[in-house]
């Protein structure tokens, strides 16, 4: 078995010690050594996405990019495509939103133009408009909701949060 390059890491190491030179050599291994675990966090951060949380993403990805393209009457009557907002709402939620909320969701265009963000264990969806989206849950047999929320990353991922529990 080959044993692991610690070169990379040199000349990490070699590149903060150049930024910092002009520091003395106790604060700059005080400096290196918290930029290290710094950096350790935030790969350990990037890791921590599943695989599953990971393919949900991209699996929305792909849907969003079909449904994209449907034209008009896309249902056979006389549905219209997704609007370029709701798109670019859309877009923007996945970017930010932690992947791992992702699993268990699914998305599918509505006649409206608009996109249903289904949740597929639970009776729960989202309506996802121009600038504002609905959602509902129904649990124990009783219905809970809101109309007309205006669309924000943090909102729509409190109401996924909320359907998650």
């Amino acid at each position: 078995m080959a044993a692991v390059s610690s070169y990379p890491q040199q000349v990490e190491t070699n590149i903060y010690w150049n930024l910092l030179k002009d520091l003395d050599e106790d604060l700059k291994i005080q400096l290196v050594t918290r930029l290290k675990k710094s950096l350790s966090a935030k790969e350990v951060a990037k890791a921590s996405v599943t695989d599953e949380a990971q393919k949900a993403y991209v699996v929305m990805l792909d849907k969003l990019k079909t449904y994209q393209a449907y034209p008009v009457g896309w249902d056979g009557e006389d549905a219209v495509p997704l609007t370029p907002q709701v798109v670019m709402n859309f877009n923007h939620l996945l970017e930010v939103i932690d992947k791992q909320l992702l699993v268990g969701l699914t998305i599918f265009p509505e006649t409206n133009g608009t996109l249903l963000i289904d949740c597929t264990d639970k009776e729960a969806g989202i309506s996802l408009g121009n600038d504002k989206f609905s959602y509902y849950i129904i649990k124990d047999g009783q219905v809970m909701g809101e109309n007309g929320i205006d669309f924000s990353v943090q909102a729509i991922t409190q109401v996924i949060k909320k359907i998650a529990a």
